[in-house]
């Protein structure tokens, strides 16, 4: 299959569009991601940080307002930037945001109360190789330069990169996938209740749908 620049851009007619990065060391002990889904005037918005020995890093908002031109966000007390430097091959992602730090990360499936802090994400994302399909659109391969500001200082993510980007549907983990080992959880609830569990392990990142209690 076969894919324009014009597809890594925004799909004005599709009802819903998620674009999904993650990035890890090699060693599985550090990795972040970010999401972003558009459905019409409004988004929900996901990014996070796991460290071994520290809590989840967790940012969310859902059903927001304060769309931008392009893939920029600005609700309120905060922003976000989605920036495509050269298709299938280069992109640039920030935030300048509060997340909440939670000792417990099946906090992150409810009402995420923690310890509030200021974050900033920037992020170069590489491809490595050509995308591959995907239901609903393409996934790729990559590498990831990352720089995270926190209170306690900078943490940096140099490692291996994944993305995903689809329209006419949103993004979900379409099956399980079972993480081999010890793993950093980072999990996050949908606008409509559903959870996704994602684990960090040394092979790189596992996701699945939660099942409804």
């Amino acid at each position: 299959m076969t894919w324009t620049p014009a597809d890594e851009q925004r799909h004005p007619a599709a009802p819903v569009e998620a674009w999904w990065f993650w990035g890890w060391d090699t060693s599985g002990s550090c990795g972040f991601y970010v999401g972003l889904e558009i459905t019409g005037r409004r988004f929900d918005y996901w990014a996070g940080l796991v460290r071994a020995g520290e809590p989840y890093l967790h940012i969310v908002e859902l059903d927001g307002t304060g769309l931008r031109a392009g893939l920029e966000i600005k609700p309120a007390q905060m922003w976000a930037g989605h920036e495509c430097d050269e298709p299938f091959r280069q992109w640039s992602l920030g935030n300048e945001a509060h997340g909440v730090l939670l000792d417990d990360p099946a906090e992150a499936l409810g009402r995420a109360y923690g310890d509030l802090v200021p974050v900033t994400f920037d992020v170069e994302w590489y491809g490595s190789g050509d995308p591959s399909p995907v239901s609903g659109g393409y996934a790729q391969s990559g590498e990831v330069d990352v720089d995270i500001e926190l209170l306690e200082g900078h943490v940096r993510v140099v490692g291996v990169g994944h993305r995903v980007h689809v329209w006419g549907q949103p993004w979900l983990p379409t099956a399980p996938t079972t993480p081999t080992g010890w793993g950093l959880r980072a999990p996050y609830r949908r606008r409509d209740g559903t959870g996704v569990e994602q684990v960090l392990t040394a092979d790189g990142w596992h996701a699945w749908v939660r099942q409804a209690a």
